[in-house]
C-alpha cells in the first residue's frame, strides 16, 4: 500500500477518447504521476500529451513513457514501477489487460464493462482478491447523489419489497469506431452505455437476474433518415425477472434523436421511487415528494478518487468493486442472448448463462458475501 503522503505512479492502457478523460482525472491530482501509457495509436498518445499540457499545471513536456503497439502494454507492465493501471481499451480487451495488470502486482481501474462475459468478470475479481489488490470498475453513477440516495432509500426499506421496475437509457449511438466492430464491442449499445444503467439498477437494489425475454436489433437511422443495418446491437428491449420475484423492463436504445436520456423507476409494496432528472419518492397512497440526501462524510468523490484513496489507505470501502462487473455482465449477457435469432426473442434462464461459464448462482451469492466481508460493494 502506498503511503498517504506518497505520489501514486499510474500507467494507462488505451488512453483514447473516454480513456483520455479518465487519465486526465488521475493526472490533475497532486498525489498522482502519469508514468507511462500504452496504445496502438501514436495519435492517441499525442492527444493525451496535448491534454496533459492543457490541463495539468506545471506539466513537463513528454514526461510519460510511450509504449506504441498491440502488445507493448506487456513491456510497460514489465519495465515500469507502477502502483495503478488504468485499463481503458476496447471492451473485448479488458479481460486480458486487467489480468496482466493484476498479475504484475498493480491495482486496477477498468472502464465499463469490466468484462464482456460474466465468467471473465468473476475470474478478474477472484484474481484481485487473491492477490490483495484493489479493483475498481468504471461506474461513476455510484458517486452521484441521486443514485446514492436511491440506494440508501431502498436499503432502509422506504419503498418496501421491490415488485416492478423500469430501467431506460436512450442515446444517439451509431456504433462509431471500434464500438461498431463486433470483435471489440462485445454487444453494441447494451454492452456500452447501457452497461451503466444495468449496473446502477443492480447496485441500488442488490437484486440478481433470474430470467430474460426480449429482442435486440442492429437498426440505426442515419442523418438522411435512411435505416442502416449496423454490425452490432443498437437497441434492446428486455423483460427481466429478478431473484426476489420482481419483474420489469430494461430498455437500451441507440437509435434515437432525443439526445441522452435515462431513468430508473422502482415500485415496491410501500411506495415508488423515480430517478429521472432528480429523485422523488411517492409513498403508497400518498403524493410525490423530493427525496433529501446527505452525502456521507468521507465518501469518495469519483471512481478515480476511490481507487487512489484505497491504494493510499485513505478509504477502506470499495463502492465500485468487481462484484458490480459480475452482476452487470451477467444481466448484459442474458439480454444479448435473449435477443439472438428469433424476432420475438426467447426466454433465457440466467442460471444457464452462468453455468456455461462454469459457475452457478450460489457461487455468485457466496462471492457477494465474501466481498461484503471485505467491505467491497
Amino acid at each position: 500500500m502506498a503511503d498517504k503522503n506518497s505520489v501514486v505512479r499510474v500507467g494507462v492502457i488505451g488512453p483514447g477518447g473516454a480513456g483520455r478523460g479518465n487519465t486526465l482525472a488521475f493526472a490533475t491530482r497532486d498525489d498522482v504521476e502519469i508514468v507511462a501509457a500504452a496504445d496502438n495509436s501514436e495519435q492517441s498518445l499525442n492527444a493525451l500529451e496535448k491534454g496533459l499540457r492543457e490541463r495539468v499545471e506545471g506539466y513537463h513536456e513528454d514526461s510519460f513513457k510511450r509504449y506504441i503497439g498491440e502488445y507493448e502494454f506487456i513491456e510497460m507492465l514489465n519495465r515500469e514501477d507502477l502502483d495503478i493501471v488504468g485499463v481503458f481499451s476496447p471492451h473485448s480487451l479488458h479481460d486480458i489487460h486487467v489480468k496482466y495488470a493484476l498479475r504484475s502486482g498493480c491495482h486496477v481501474l477498468v472502464e465499463k464493462p469490466m468484462a464482456n462475459l460474466v465468467g471473465d468478470a468473476i475470474a478478474i475479481t477472484k484474481i484481485a482478491m487473491g492477490r490483495g489488490l484493489h479493483l475498481v470498475g468504471g461506474y461513476q453513477r455510484h458517486y452521484e447523489n441521486t443514485y446514492m440516495a436511491g440506494k440508501q432509500a431502498i436499503s432502509q426499506g422506504l419503498i418496501g419489497t421491490i415488485q416492478k421496475f423500469d430501467v431506460y437509457l436512450a442515446q444517439r449511438w451509431g456504433g462509431a469506431g471500434w464500438r461498431g466492430d463486433p470483435r471489440f464491442s462485445g454487444g453494441g449499445q447494451p454492452n456500452d452505455s447501457g452497461s451503466h444503467l444495468q449496473d446502477i439498477f443492480l447496485w441500488m437494489t442488490g437484486l440478481l437476474p433470474k430470467e430474460a425475454h426480449g429482442t435486440t436489433d442492429m437498426n440505426f437511422e442515419d442523418e438522411t433518415g435512411q435505416l442502416v443495418l449496423k454490425s452490432v446491437e443498437i437497441n434492446s428491449n428486455t423483460d427481466v425477472s429478478m431473484d426476489n420475484g420482481a419483474s420489469g423492463t430494461v430498455t437500451i436504445r441507440g437509435n434515437t434523436r432525443t439526445g441522452f436520456e435515462e431513468w430508473v423507476i422502482l415500485e415496491g409494496d410501500e411506495g415508488r421511487l423515480e430517478i429521472k432528472g432528480g429523485i422523488q419518492f411517492t409513498p403508497k397512497g400518498g403524493e410525490p415528494q423530493p427525496l433529501e440526501f446527505q452525502r456521507p462524510e468521507g465518501y469518495p468523490q469519483s471512481k478515480v478518487d476511490q481507487l487512489v484513496g484505497l491504494v493510499k489507505g485513505e478509504y477502506d470501502i470499495n463502492y465500485t468493486s468487481g462484484i458490480n462487473g459480475i452482476r452487470t455482465s451477467w444481466l448484459t449477457n442474458s439480454i444479448l442472448e435473449a435477443g439472438k435469432q428469433l424476432e420475438e426473442g426467447r426466454l433465457i434462464s440466467c442460471d444457464t448463462i452462468l453455468e456455461k461459464e462454469g459457475y452457478n448462482r450460489q457461487f455468485v451469492l457466496d462471492l457477494i458475501d465474501e466481498c461484503a466481508s471485505k467491505r467491497m460493494y
